[in-house]
């Protein structure tokens, strides 16, 4: 009998695993997925791509700024403790990489090209403001007792926008068109400047002109903005889609809900699909295992789809650092941990890991 009793419980318990198994097997099929799509990390950690000029990627990572033409890569300026560099702009005009490190001294740096040399001289001095931060596209965001405004990374003193005095408001962040963010301020490629006093925002569109978002916006904290076809683009943390033509507008439509959240400055990059008129958002959102999210827009309304391949193969176990557009839908998008990508919408493609192309 007891030989009996244990035979029906060896039975039982593999039936009991067979069952749990079955159960299981959607889920993991999901995990199976990305493992065989991720890309193993490539040693490299990406933080921003800076420019590509006449075939040369400039780049930052977690230790410096680095040139490269495609087959080999050169360290421009290292970090070094207390010289960590947070951010990074390229000045074609005056052959320069202009950079902000995390010494807290307000002061923007230069790497001269042309001489191939860290200049040890600040190009500029912006030690009189509290808050000093360098933005992708040559501007930079200060604030002293409340009082923000933008600079031309070189002049401390001549003042480009005032964004205004704001008591009791610290910057939160700065949204700009991902893959656009190198680019200068245009109306087709605004930024917006988020303000906190720990609980509120007050937002702030800047195309040229500044206008603040209407106070009904107040409650959102903004991670992502694209612009397409008159169209501003906002989504916030928690995974909300808003539109508006006019950034003052007391209300914005919501277009859709993603279910899903997103960290500040998530990737979001607005594409027209004038063969199909479809306005395409592409997201990511916040989930390491998330797959690219696309949201489609046209005449009959708004529909969306995970993108865990062609385009998005590579990506769904990656996270976005930066991107930069090469053409309208050909993007480089750069990786924490997984390397650099080669995307293309029109054609759904994506390179494997670091065989981008730069021409």
């Amino acid at each position: 009998m007891k030989k009996k009793h244990i035979l029906t419980s060896i039975a039982l318990s593999l039936l009991i695993s067979f069952m749990l198994l079955s159960c299981n097997a959607d889920a993991t099929a999901g995990l199976f997925r990305q493992i065989s799509n991720a890309s193993a990390p490539v040693g490299i950690v990406y933080k921003q791509i800076v420019e590509l000029d006449s075939g040369t990627l400039y780049y930052l990572t977690d230790d410096g700024l680095y040139k490269t033409d495609g087959s080999s890569s050169t360290r421009l300026v290292a970090n070094e403790e207390g010289e960590i560099i947070q951010t990074a702009y390229y000045d074609k005009g005056v052959e320069k990489v202009i950079y902000q490190t995390n010494d807290n001294t307000g002061k923007i740096y230069s790497y001269d090209l042309a001489s191939n040399t860290k200049e040890s001289t600040p190009i500029s001095d912006f030690s009189a403001f509290d808050y000093v931060k360098l933005l992708p596209n040559g501007l930079v965001l200060t604030g002293v007792e409340d009082v923000f405004a933008l600079y031309d990374y070189d002049d401390a003193a001549a003042i480009v926008k005032t964004i205004g005095s704001h008591a009791g408001y610290g910057v939160d962040e700065v949204l700009q068109l991902s893959g656009k963010e190198h680019m200068t301020v245009s109306a087709t490629n605004p930024l917006l400047i988020s303000l906190t006093d720990g609980s509120d925002y007050r937002h702030f569109y800047y195309d040229g002109a500044t206008a603040e978002l209407n106070t009904s916006t107040s409650g959102f904290r903004f991670a992502s903005m694209a612009f397409i076809n008159t169209k501003i683009y906002l989504l916030t943390d928690d995974g909300d889609l808003y539109a508006t033509a006019t950034p003052s507008a007391s209300t914005f439509d919501e277009v859709h809900k993603t279910n899903k959240s997103y960290k500040k400055n998530a990737f979001m990059y607005g594409y027209y699909d004038s063969a199909n008129s479809v306005t395409k958002l592409i997201t990511k959102p916040a989930g390491i295992n998330d797959a690219l999210y696309e949201i489609n827009i046209d005449a009959s309304g708004v529909t969306a789809r995970n993108v865990d391949d062609g385009y998005g193969k590579y990506l769904d176990a990656a996270e976005i650092k930066d991107s930069y557009e090469k053409d309208a839908g050909n993007l480089l998008v750069a990786t924490s941990n997984n390397g650099m990508f080669e995307i293309n919408l029109a054609t759904n493609t994506s390179s494997s890991a670091e065989n981008y192309t730069l021409d």
